[in-house]
């Protein structure tokens, strides 16, 4: 299913709720909900597969959600969604010759462990994320969705305002994936890729 920018306002409020709503059976330890911008830049990971057939995708942009929970002050858990649109041309290099272009949508649903280095620096804070999850490549058409896993990495600085409830997030985004053939064969290049995604983003601690 396409998802439409015009959802995601009732998507982060769903997210509130189940927030508060887990907060009836869970204590939260530190938590914050946040989102962001985020850019989209792909390319394949060398070696390159023996596949005539050629995956491209165009840079883009689009936004991300998280929700992160801290039970310890160096460590926690997030779990993330976030969303782009882009092009992608399939290309067969080999004697049956033909240039595909897929609209694709992309819908990230992924968790990580997160730490918190003890230092900080005027109240900026770095931290690092490890996890992974699904990526689901929706094309406009060529095909069906399909669903990949990803591992995920990230690397940031939260920054603080004079506000305790609100600050600022930047980091970079890292995602390791196979490049999706929309169950189609012909269309398959076997290619593994890495998204890169930096955010530019905010936070609200509850």
């Amino acid at each position: 299913m396409k998802m439409s920018p015009r959802f995601l306002a009732p998507l982060c409020g769903m997210l509130i709720a189940a927030a508060s709503a887990q907060a009836q059976f869970y204590k939260l330890h530190n938590a914050d909900l946040g989102g962001g911008a985020i850019g989209q830049f792909s390319e394949a990971l060398p070696p390159q597969n023996p596949s005539s057939i050629v995956d491209t995708t165009h840079n883009s942009f689009g936004g991300e959600i998280s929700l992160r929970d801290y039970p310890v002050a160096w460590a926690g858990v997030e779990f993330n969604y976030a969303y782009t649109e882009y092009g992608r041309n399939i290309i067969n290099e080999g004697p049956t010759r033909y240039n595909q272009y897929v609209h694709t949508d992309q819908h990230e649903a992924t968790a990580a462990y997160l730490f918190h280095p003890h230092f900080s620096y005027r109240g900026i804070k770095p931290f690092l994320a490890v996890g992974g999850g699904y990526i689901d490549f929706v094309p406009s058409y060529a095909g069906s969705n399909q669903w990949r896993g990803t591992g995920l990495v990230e690397v940031g600085f939260e920054i603080p305002t004079s506000n305790p409830h609100f600050g600022f997030r930047v980091q970079g985004r890292e995602l390791i994936h196979r490049e999706p053939d929309f169950n189609q064969p012909n269309l398959a290049s076997r290619t593994w890729a890495a998204t890169s995604e930096p955010m530019l983003g905010v936070w609200y601690r509850f």
